[in-house]
């Protein structure tokens, strides 16, 4: 009977997450993480009125400043883009650009216990992301969860999928951060991170990148 049917099975509108592991970075995170707290100490916190809710925020050029750490992480978020870009426009376009320019820009973050993000998309551009510098282990309390404190998470975005009830269907899947991993996404795609619970600073560089083909 296998012979009657030819099937074609198609993945429609796929939403692509990458998820990096960046080795050897330790003295590099080191070097960013003095650079992150020394800022908190002496520029204003620009978290109000952002998702970031409590915890300390830089303005959005962090990845703009003349420091050699800076701009190491700024080479390794570009090559995480440009090796996600491929997988995004297979999901996006019709037909590839034969040219792609990027710009890129970022923020640093610390949260502390009781911190948190918002449910939130990043509407000013086509591929977001977050680097992950600073990640205490988790207390033993989380150690067994399923979606620990810290957590990112990211919603289902196909709206219509809601729109009766499917016992078992998943609404979210969610990341829990280690130190040196990078994770790019579609800018569309909704996002939170619950709120940090571990002892200790996480610190985190948020980025953005927007596009023009040809």
């Amino acid at each position: 009977m296998s012979d009657a049917f030819v099937d074609t099975v198609v993945e429609q509108f796929p939403t692509t997450v990458l998820w990096r592991q960046c080795r050897d970075v330790a003295p590099l995170n080191n070097a960013l993480a003095a650079i992150i707290r020394g800022l908190r100490e002496s520029e204003p916190n620009a978290a109000p009125g952002t998702s970031t809710r409590g915890g300390y925020q830089t303005d959005t050029n962090f990845l703009y400043r003349e420091d050699p750490a800076v701009r190491a992480l700024q080479q390794l978020i570009y090559q995480g883009v440009q090796a996600y870009l491929p997988r995004y426009f297979q999901s996006n376009l019709l037909t590839a650009p034969k040219s792609v320019e990027s710009r890129l820009w970022g923020w640093a973050v610390i949260m502390q216990p009781g911190d948190y993000n918002m449910p939130h998309v990043h509407p000013d551009a086509h591929v977001s992301g977050v680097y992950y510098v600073e990640v205490p282990e988790l207390s033993p309390v989380e150690a067994d969860e399923e979606e620990p404190g810290g957590s990112l998470v990211f919603f289902d975005p196909r709206s219509n999928a809601a729109m009766f009830h499917l016992k078992g269907r998943g609404q979210t899947q969610s990341y829990l951060p280690i130190a040196g991993a990078l994770v790019a996404f579609p800018s569309y795609h909704m996002h939170a991170v619950y709120p940090y619970r571990s002892p200790g600073e996480r610190i985190s560089v948020a980025f953005n990148a927007r596009l023009t083909l040809k």
